[in-house]
Protein backbone atom coordinates (compact mmCIF):
# COMPACT_ATOMS: atom_id res chain seq x y z
CA UNK A 1 0.00 0.00 0.00
CA UNK A 2 1.31 3.88 -0.55
CA UNK A 3 2.67 5.53 2.15
CA UNK A 4 3.20 9.76 2.09
CA UNK A 5 0.25 12.00 0.83
CA UNK A 6 -2.43 10.61 -1.07
CA UNK A 7 -2.42 13.48 -3.97
CA UNK A 8 1.08 11.89 -4.55
CA UNK A 9 -0.09 8.81 -4.78
CA UNK A 10 -2.46 9.50 -7.02
CA UNK A 11 -0.44 11.45 -9.15
CA UNK A 12 2.00 8.59 -9.25
CA UNK A 13 -1.09 6.12 -10.54
CA UNK A 14 -1.60 8.80 -13.06
CA UNK A 15 2.06 8.70 -14.06
CA UNK A 16 1.75 4.94 -13.98
CA UNK A 17 -1.37 4.47 -16.52
CA UNK A 18 0.68 7.30 -18.80
CA UNK A 19 3.71 5.50 -19.00
CA UNK A 20 1.71 1.62 -19.73
CA UNK A 21 -0.31 3.18 -22.36
CA UNK A 22 -3.17 3.09 -20.27
CA UNK A 23 -3.55 6.48 -20.83
CA UNK A 24 -2.90 8.02 -24.14
CA UNK A 25 -1.85 11.47 -24.93
CA UNK A 26 -4.83 13.94 -25.55
CA UNK A 27 -7.02 11.89 -23.62
CA UNK A 28 -9.14 13.75 -21.49
CA UNK A 29 -9.02 12.79 -17.24
CA UNK A 30 -12.45 12.83 -15.52
CA UNK A 31 -13.77 15.94 -14.04
CA UNK A 32 -11.51 16.53 -10.84
CA UNK A 33 -14.91 16.49 -8.40
CA UNK A 34 -16.06 13.44 -10.61
CA UNK A 35 -12.99 11.38 -9.86
CA UNK A 36 -12.37 12.62 -6.28
CA UNK A 37 -15.91 10.80 -5.71
CA UNK A 38 -14.97 7.66 -7.36
CA UNK A 39 -11.64 7.36 -5.30
CA UNK A 40 -13.33 8.28 -2.17
CA UNK A 41 -10.90 11.51 -1.62
CA UNK A 42 -11.61 15.07 -1.25
CA UNK A 43 -11.63 17.71 -4.33
CA UNK A 44 -8.78 19.51 -2.68
CA UNK A 45 -6.37 15.84 -3.09
CA UNK A 46 -7.40 15.72 -6.83
CA UNK A 47 -6.65 19.00 -7.33
CA UNK A 48 -2.87 18.95 -5.66
CA UNK A 49 -2.61 15.23 -7.67
CA UNK A 50 -3.45 16.76 -11.27
CA UNK A 51 -1.47 19.75 -10.15
CA UNK A 52 1.25 17.85 -9.14
CA UNK A 53 0.83 15.76 -12.52
CA UNK A 54 1.03 19.24 -14.65
CA UNK A 55 4.25 19.87 -12.68
CA UNK A 56 5.56 16.85 -13.92
CA UNK A 57 4.36 17.43 -17.48
CA UNK A 58 2.17 14.61 -17.51
CA UNK A 59 -0.86 16.54 -17.65
CA UNK A 60 -2.28 19.58 -19.27
CA UNK A 61 -5.45 21.95 -18.61
CA UNK A 62 -7.52 23.76 -21.03
CA UNK A 63 -9.43 26.28 -19.16
CA UNK A 64 -12.69 25.84 -20.35
CA UNK A 65 -12.53 22.29 -21.83
CA UNK A 66 -11.20 20.05 -19.25
CA UNK A 67 -7.31 18.15 -18.11
CA UNK A 68 -5.52 16.03 -20.99
CA UNK A 69 -2.98 13.99 -20.64
CA UNK A 70 0.18 16.31 -22.59
CA UNK A 71 1.99 15.38 -25.35
CA UNK A 72 5.62 14.50 -24.80
CA UNK A 73 7.07 17.93 -26.31
CA UNK A 74 5.69 20.51 -24.57
CA UNK A 75 4.53 24.09 -25.71
CA UNK A 76 7.00 26.54 -25.92
CA UNK A 77 6.62 29.00 -22.87
CA UNK A 78 4.91 32.38 -23.81
CA UNK A 79 7.99 33.90 -21.92
CA UNK A 80 10.16 33.23 -25.62
CA UNK A 81 9.43 35.77 -28.03
CA UNK A 82 8.13 35.06 -31.80
CA UNK A 83 9.80 35.88 -35.01
CA UNK A 84 6.68 36.96 -36.03
CA UNK A 85 5.12 39.97 -32.80
CA UNK A 86 3.81 42.27 -35.16
CA UNK A 87 -0.09 41.61 -34.38
CA UNK A 88 1.32 40.84 -30.24
CA UNK A 89 -0.39 43.52 -27.56
CA UNK A 90 1.93 41.81 -25.21
CA UNK A 91 1.47 42.79 -21.44
CA UNK A 92 2.98 39.34 -20.95
CA UNK A 93 7.13 39.32 -21.93
CA UNK A 94 9.41 41.81 -20.18
CA UNK A 95 10.84 43.99 -23.05
CA UNK A 96 11.75 47.13 -21.96
CA UNK A 97 11.12 49.25 -24.59
CA UNK A 98 13.46 47.72 -27.34
CA UNK A 99 11.84 49.94 -29.45
CA UNK A 100 13.98 52.82 -28.31
CA UNK A 101 17.33 50.80 -28.20
CA UNK A 102 20.13 52.57 -29.99
CA UNK A 103 20.81 52.47 -33.27
CA UNK A 104 22.43 49.40 -34.13
CA UNK A 105 24.09 50.13 -37.86
CA UNK A 106 25.50 53.05 -35.92
CA UNK A 107 26.81 50.94 -33.10
CA UNK A 108 28.19 48.63 -35.99
CA UNK A 109 29.82 51.55 -37.78
CA UNK A 110 31.61 52.30 -34.57
CA UNK A 111 32.81 49.13 -34.17
CA UNK A 112 34.26 48.47 -37.38
CA UNK A 113 36.35 51.91 -36.83
CA UNK A 114 37.92 50.21 -33.61
CA UNK A 115 42.07 49.88 -33.86
CA UNK A 116 43.02 46.47 -33.75
CA UNK A 117 38.91 44.91 -34.52
CA UNK A 118 40.19 41.54 -35.38
CA UNK A 119 41.73 41.25 -32.21
CA UNK A 120 37.59 40.00 -31.44
CA UNK A 121 37.29 37.43 -34.18
CA UNK A 122 39.45 34.84 -31.91
CA UNK A 123 39.16 33.07 -29.22
CA UNK A 124 39.61 35.11 -25.68
CA UNK A 125 39.82 33.84 -22.14
CA UNK A 126 36.53 32.60 -20.62
CA UNK A 127 36.15 35.51 -18.10
CA UNK A 128 36.38 37.74 -20.85
CA UNK A 129 38.75 40.27 -21.86
CA UNK A 130 40.34 43.02 -19.33
CA UNK A 131 39.23 46.05 -21.09
CA UNK A 132 35.49 44.26 -21.30
CA UNK A 133 35.62 43.28 -17.52
CA UNK A 134 36.39 47.30 -17.05
CA UNK A 135 33.27 48.09 -18.84
CA UNK A 136 31.69 45.48 -16.23
CA UNK A 137 32.98 47.05 -13.29
CA UNK A 138 31.36 50.68 -15.13
CA UNK A 139 28.01 49.00 -15.51
CA UNK A 140 28.44 47.84 -11.56
CA UNK A 141 28.11 51.43 -10.88
CA UNK A 142 24.59 51.77 -12.33
CA UNK A 143 23.91 48.62 -9.72
CA UNK A 144 25.56 49.99 -6.73
CA UNK A 145 28.19 47.86 -6.33
CA UNK A 146 32.22 48.79 -6.71
CA UNK A 147 33.08 45.85 -8.76
CA UNK A 148 36.42 44.67 -9.26
CA UNK A 149 37.19 44.08 -12.74
CA UNK A 150 39.52 40.81 -11.67
CA UNK A 151 35.95 39.37 -9.78
CA UNK A 152 34.35 40.20 -12.99
CA UNK A 153 33.66 37.39 -15.95
CA UNK A 154 31.18 38.03 -18.70
CA UNK A 155 28.79 35.70 -19.86
CA UNK A 156 25.93 34.99 -22.26
CA UNK A 157 23.33 37.36 -20.64
CA UNK A 158 21.92 37.05 -17.48
CA UNK A 159 20.10 33.67 -17.72
CA UNK A 160 23.43 32.29 -18.92
CA UNK A 161 24.96 34.29 -15.43
CA UNK A 162 22.21 32.56 -13.42
CA UNK A 163 23.22 29.14 -14.21
CA UNK A 164 26.74 29.40 -13.92
CA UNK A 165 26.12 30.67 -10.62
CA UNK A 166 24.37 27.75 -9.35
CA UNK A 167 26.47 25.60 -10.15
CA UNK A 168 29.60 27.43 -8.60
CA UNK A 169 28.12 27.99 -5.36
CA UNK A 170 25.59 24.94 -5.13
CA UNK A 171 25.90 21.15 -5.18
CA UNK A 172 23.44 19.32 -6.73
CA UNK A 173 20.93 18.48 -3.83
CA UNK A 174 21.61 21.60 -2.15
CA UNK A 175 18.62 23.78 -0.83
CA UNK A 176 18.23 27.07 -2.21
CA UNK A 177 15.57 29.89 -0.61
CA UNK A 178 13.72 31.95 -3.24
CA UNK A 179 10.94 34.52 -2.76
CA UNK A 180 7.33 32.81 -2.75
CA UNK A 181 6.94 34.87 -6.11
CA UNK A 182 10.35 34.89 -8.06
CA UNK A 183 11.94 34.80 -11.93
CA UNK A 184 10.31 32.14 -14.09
CA UNK A 185 13.79 31.32 -15.05
CA UNK A 186 14.92 30.13 -12.08
CA UNK A 187 12.12 27.37 -11.62
CA UNK A 188 13.24 25.82 -14.18
CA UNK A 189 17.02 25.70 -14.17
CA UNK A 190 17.36 25.09 -10.49
CA UNK A 191 15.80 22.10 -10.57
CA UNK A 192 17.60 20.96 -13.35
CA UNK A 193 20.93 21.57 -12.04
CA UNK A 194 19.57 19.34 -9.32
CA UNK A 195 18.53 21.75 -7.06
CA UNK A 196 15.63 22.22 -4.10
CA UNK A 197 13.90 25.65 -4.16
CA UNK A 198 12.10 26.66 -1.02
CA UNK A 199 10.04 29.17 -1.07
CA UNK A 200 9.98 31.88 1.54
CA UNK A 201 6.75 34.24 2.17
CA UNK A 202 7.29 37.50 2.01
CA UNK A 203 6.16 40.14 4.00
CA UNK A 204 2.89 42.50 3.69
CA UNK A 205 2.30 45.57 4.84
CA UNK A 206 -0.86 46.81 6.43
CA UNK A 207 -2.19 48.04 2.97
CA UNK A 208 -1.63 44.11 1.49
CA UNK A 209 1.04 45.47 -0.79
CA UNK A 210 4.08 42.73 -0.92
CA UNK A 211 7.32 43.64 0.99
CA UNK A 212 10.61 41.77 1.05
CA UNK A 213 11.67 38.34 2.10
CA UNK A 214 10.92 37.39 5.39
CA UNK A 215 14.20 36.97 6.98
CA UNK A 216 12.45 34.85 10.03
CA UNK A 217 10.91 32.77 7.92
CA UNK A 218 14.55 32.44 5.75
CA UNK A 219 15.96 32.02 9.09
CA UNK A 220 14.03 28.85 10.40
CA UNK A 221 14.69 27.64 6.42
CA UNK A 222 18.04 27.55 7.48
CA UNK A 223 17.78 25.67 10.38
CA UNK A 224 15.37 22.90 9.38
CA UNK A 225 15.29 22.83 5.74
CA UNK A 226 19.37 23.16 5.62
CA UNK A 227 18.98 25.61 2.74
CA UNK A 228 22.88 26.63 2.02
CA UNK A 229 22.00 30.03 0.21
CA UNK A 230 19.15 32.65 -1.65
CA UNK A 231 18.17 33.92 -4.75
CA UNK A 232 17.20 37.78 -4.65
CA UNK A 233 16.27 40.86 -6.70
CA UNK A 234 16.38 43.64 -4.02
CA UNK A 235 15.57 46.55 -6.53
CA UNK A 236 12.51 45.40 -8.37
CA UNK A 237 11.46 42.43 -7.21
CA UNK A 238 9.89 40.52 -10.73
CA UNK A 239 7.34 40.15 -10.42
CA UNK A 240 6.05 42.47 -7.19
CA UNK A 241 8.23 45.58 -7.93
CA UNK A 242 9.46 46.08 -4.26
CA UNK A 243 12.21 47.98 -3.89
CA UNK A 244 14.00 46.68 -0.52
CA UNK A 245 14.81 49.07 2.20
CA UNK A 246 17.93 49.22 3.82
CA UNK A 247 16.51 47.72 7.06
CA UNK A 248 14.76 44.89 4.77
CA UNK A 249 18.33 44.47 3.03
CA UNK A 250 20.24 44.00 6.41
CA UNK A 251 18.28 41.76 8.08
CA UNK A 252 18.59 39.31 5.04
CA UNK A 253 22.47 40.02 4.91
CA UNK A 254 22.66 39.33 9.30
CA UNK A 255 20.69 35.87 8.65
CA UNK A 256 22.98 34.71 5.37
CA UNK A 257 25.87 35.79 8.03
CA UNK A 258 24.24 33.92 10.73
CA UNK A 259 23.83 30.76 8.75
CA UNK A 260 26.69 30.86 6.04
CA UNK A 261 23.97 31.27 3.40
CA UNK A 262 25.48 32.37 -0.16
CA UNK A 263 23.55 34.82 -1.95
CA UNK A 264 23.28 35.28 -5.84
CA UNK A 265 21.96 38.83 -6.44
CA UNK A 266 20.40 39.22 -9.97
CA UNK A 267 18.63 42.76 -10.46
CA UNK A 268 18.50 43.47 -14.21
CA UNK A 269 16.18 46.44 -14.27
CA UNK A 270 17.73 48.24 -11.29
CA UNK A 271 19.42 51.26 -13.59
CA UNK A 272 15.69 52.07 -13.86
CA UNK A 273 14.99 52.91 -10.13
CA UNK A 274 15.41 56.06 -8.66
CA UNK A 275 15.88 54.91 -5.35
CA UNK A 276 19.80 54.51 -4.97
CA UNK A 277 20.46 51.53 -1.95
CA UNK A 278 23.84 49.56 -1.55
CA UNK A 279 23.45 46.24 -3.40
CA UNK A 280 23.55 43.12 -1.47
CA UNK A 281 27.18 42.68 -2.75
CA UNK A 282 28.40 45.61 -1.29
CA UNK A 283 26.64 44.83 2.22
CA UNK A 284 27.95 41.58 2.44
CA UNK A 285 30.80 41.24 -0.42
CA UNK A 286 32.20 38.25 1.13
CA UNK A 287 28.80 35.93 0.49
CA UNK A 288 27.90 37.52 -2.53
CA UNK A 289 27.77 36.99 -6.57
CA UNK A 290 26.34 39.70 -8.14
CA UNK A 291 24.54 39.46 -11.68
CA UNK A 292 24.47 42.58 -14.61
CA UNK A 293 22.52 42.66 -17.52
CA UNK A 294 23.06 45.17 -20.67
CA UNK A 295 19.59 42.96 -22.30
CA UNK A 296 16.94 44.90 -20.18
CA UNK A 297 18.62 48.26 -20.83
CA UNK A 298 19.65 48.65 -24.57
CA UNK A 299 20.80 45.54 -26.22
CA UNK A 300 18.97 42.21 -25.77
CA UNK A 301 21.22 41.16 -28.93
CA UNK A 302 24.34 41.25 -27.44
CA UNK A 303 23.56 38.25 -24.66
CA UNK A 304 26.02 39.62 -22.77
CA UNK A 305 26.21 40.09 -18.83
CA UNK A 306 28.27 40.25 -16.15
CA UNK A 307 28.76 38.41 -12.83
CA UNK A 308 30.96 39.84 -9.89
CA UNK A 309 31.83 36.70 -7.43
CA UNK A 310 34.12 36.42 -4.34
CA UNK A 311 37.87 35.61 -5.47
CA UNK A 312 37.30 32.03 -4.02
CA UNK A 313 34.94 31.12 -6.89
CA UNK A 314 36.59 32.86 -9.71
CA UNK A 315 38.27 29.82 -11.24
CA UNK A 316 35.09 27.83 -10.95
CA UNK A 317 32.97 30.49 -12.75
CA UNK A 318 35.88 30.70 -15.11
CA UNK A 319 35.67 27.03 -15.75
CA UNK A 320 32.29 26.63 -16.25
CA UNK A 321 31.84 29.64 -18.93
CA UNK A 322 34.54 27.66 -20.86
CA UNK A 323 32.80 24.28 -20.35
CA UNK A 324 29.20 25.35 -21.50
CA UNK A 325 30.07 28.36 -24.25
CA UNK A 326 33.91 28.88 -23.71
CA UNK A 327 33.00 32.37 -23.73
CA UNK A 328 30.91 35.28 -24.51
CA UNK A 329 31.39 36.80 -27.39
CA UNK A 330 34.31 39.89 -27.95
CA UNK A 331 32.56 41.55 -30.55
CA UNK A 332 29.38 42.17 -29.02
CA UNK A 333 31.18 43.24 -25.55
CA UNK A 334 33.14 45.63 -27.53
CA UNK A 335 30.24 46.75 -28.88
CA UNK A 336 28.37 47.34 -25.85
CA UNK A 337 31.45 48.55 -24.28
CA UNK A 338 31.45 51.21 -26.53
CA UNK A 339 28.09 52.62 -25.46
CA UNK A 340 28.13 52.20 -21.73
CA UNK A 341 31.90 54.78 -22.28
CA UNK A 342 30.23 57.09 -25.03
CA UNK A 343 27.47 58.16 -22.93
CA UNK A 344 24.28 56.06 -24.78
CA UNK A 345 23.30 54.16 -21.99
CA UNK A 346 22.74 56.89 -20.16
CA UNK A 347 21.00 58.63 -22.70
CA UNK A 348 18.67 55.78 -23.45
CA UNK A 349 17.77 54.83 -20.24
CA UNK A 350 16.92 58.63 -19.38
CA UNK A 351 14.63 57.83 -22.40
CA UNK A 352 13.39 55.27 -21.41
CA UNK A 353 12.73 56.40 -18.38
CA UNK A 354 10.63 59.36 -19.06
CA UNK A 355 8.40 56.54 -21.42
CA UNK A 356 7.50 54.37 -18.97
CA UNK A 357 6.22 56.98 -16.70
CA UNK A 358 3.71 57.95 -19.41
CA UNK A 359 2.97 53.90 -19.47
CA UNK A 360 2.93 53.84 -15.94
CA UNK A 361 0.52 56.76 -15.75
CA UNK A 362 -1.80 55.11 -18.18
CA UNK A 363 -1.78 51.90 -16.94
CA UNK A 364 -2.79 53.71 -13.04
CA UNK A 365 -5.71 55.57 -14.62
CA UNK A 366 -7.27 52.48 -16.50
CA UNK A 367 -6.50 50.04 -13.68
CA UNK A 368 -7.11 51.96 -11.13
CA UNK A 369 -4.26 52.12 -8.34
CA UNK A 370 -5.86 50.08 -5.29
CA UNK A 371 -4.82 46.83 -6.87
CA UNK A 372 -2.04 47.87 -8.83
CA UNK A 373 1.42 47.88 -6.86
CA UNK A 374 4.30 49.62 -8.79
CA UNK A 375 5.71 53.06 -9.81
CA UNK A 376 6.56 55.20 -12.37
CA UNK A 377 10.18 54.01 -12.24
CA UNK A 378 9.34 50.05 -12.35
CA UNK A 379 8.54 48.75 -15.91
CA UNK A 380 6.17 46.41 -15.04
CA UNK A 381 3.13 46.58 -12.41
CA UNK A 382 1.99 43.38 -10.08
CA UNK A 383 -2.24 43.36 -10.82
CA UNK A 384 -4.33 42.56 -7.64
CA UNK A 385 -7.63 40.53 -8.99
CA UNK A 386 -11.16 40.83 -7.83
CA UNK A 387 -12.03 38.38 -5.05
CA UNK A 388 -13.08 34.74 -6.80
CA UNK A 389 -11.10 35.52 -10.35
CA UNK A 390 -8.92 33.29 -11.26
CA UNK A 391 -5.76 34.88 -12.66
CA UNK A 392 -5.67 31.68 -15.83
CA UNK A 393 -8.95 32.02 -16.47
CA UNK A 394 -7.77 35.82 -17.06
CA UNK A 395 -4.99 34.98 -18.87
CA UNK A 396 -6.64 32.73 -21.41
CA UNK A 397 -9.31 34.92 -21.98
CA UNK A 398 -7.10 37.20 -23.13
CA UNK A 399 -5.34 35.32 -25.19
CA UNK A 400 -8.40 34.80 -27.32
CA UNK A 401 -8.37 38.55 -27.66
CA UNK A 402 -5.19 38.62 -28.74
CA UNK A 403 -3.25 39.92 -25.71
CA UNK A 404 -0.37 37.97 -23.98
CA UNK A 405 -0.61 38.17 -20.17
CA UNK A 406 0.93 36.25 -17.42
CA UNK A 407 -0.91 34.94 -14.11
CA UNK A 408 0.49 34.54 -11.13
CA UNK A 409 1.50 30.49 -11.82
CA UNK A 410 4.14 31.57 -13.52
CA UNK A 411 5.65 32.91 -11.10
CA UNK A 412 4.87 30.87 -7.54
CA UNK A 413 6.85 28.28 -5.58
CA UNK A 414 4.56 26.60 -4.19
CA UNK A 415 1.46 24.51 -6.02
CA UNK A 416 -1.02 25.51 -3.36
CA UNK A 417 -3.45 26.82 -5.74
CA UNK A 418 -2.92 29.76 -8.27
CA UNK A 419 -2.46 33.40 -6.23
CA UNK A 420 -4.95 35.71 -7.60
CA UNK A 421 -2.60 38.09 -9.61
CA UNK A 422 -1.18 39.14 -12.79
CA UNK A 423 2.44 40.79 -13.99
CA UNK A 424 1.28 43.89 -16.44
CA UNK A 425 4.57 44.59 -18.43
CA UNK A 426 4.77 47.85 -19.86
CA UNK A 427 7.66 48.27 -22.79
CA UNK A 428 7.04 45.21 -25.11
CA UNK A 429 3.90 47.27 -27.26
CA UNK A 430 5.64 49.72 -29.24
CA UNK A 431 2.48 52.30 -29.41
CA UNK A 432 0.44 53.94 -27.18
CA UNK A 433 -2.52 53.15 -28.53
CA UNK A 434 -2.56 49.30 -28.71
CA UNK A 435 -0.74 49.43 -25.03
CA UNK A 436 -4.22 51.20 -24.09
CA UNK A 437 -6.12 48.49 -25.65
CA UNK A 438 -4.41 45.87 -24.39
CA UNK A 439 -4.99 47.35 -20.68
CA UNK A 440 -8.77 48.08 -21.49
CA UNK A 441 -8.90 44.29 -22.29
CA UNK A 442 -7.00 43.01 -19.20
CA UNK A 443 -9.50 45.53 -17.13
CA UNK A 444 -12.60 44.16 -18.80
CA UNK A 445 -11.30 40.21 -18.60
CA UNK A 446 -11.12 40.80 -14.99
CA UNK A 447 -13.86 42.81 -14.00
CA UNK A 448 -16.93 40.86 -16.19
CA UNK A 449 -19.32 37.90 -15.33
CA UNK A 450 -16.63 34.77 -15.79
CA UNK A 451 -19.49 33.32 -17.97
CA UNK A 452 -19.29 36.68 -20.18
CA UNK A 453 -15.32 36.21 -20.59
CA UNK A 454 -15.39 33.43 -23.05
CA UNK A 455 -19.01 34.43 -24.77
CA UNK A 456 -18.15 37.84 -26.44
CA UNK A 457 -15.24 40.31 -26.94
CA UNK A 458 -16.28 43.61 -24.87
CA UNK A 459 -16.06 45.56 -28.16
CA UNK A 460 -18.05 45.07 -31.72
Amino acid sequence: MASGPIYLAVADAIEADIRSGALAVGERLPPQRELAYQLGVTLGTVTRAYREAERRRLLRGETGRGTYVAPEEMDVSPLIPREDRSSDLDLARNFAYPHLNPDLSKGLARLARTPGIDRLNSFVPSEGLASHRETGALLFDLFHLTADPSNIALTCGAQHGIQILLQALFRPGDAVAVDEFTYPSILNSAPHLGLKLVPIPLMRAASGEFLGMDPASLAEAARTQDVKGVFLMPNMHNPTTHTMTLAEREAIVAVAREFGLKIIEDDPYTPFVETKLPALGALAPELTASIASISKLISPGSRVGFVHVPREYGNSVRNLIGESTWMASPITAELISGWVRDGTLKRTLAEKRKANTIRYELASTVLGTSRLQGAADKVFAWLGLPEGVDPSVVEANLAHQGVAALSSRYFQVSDRGVKPYMRVTFGSIVGEIEFRRALELLDWARTSDPGERFRASPVG
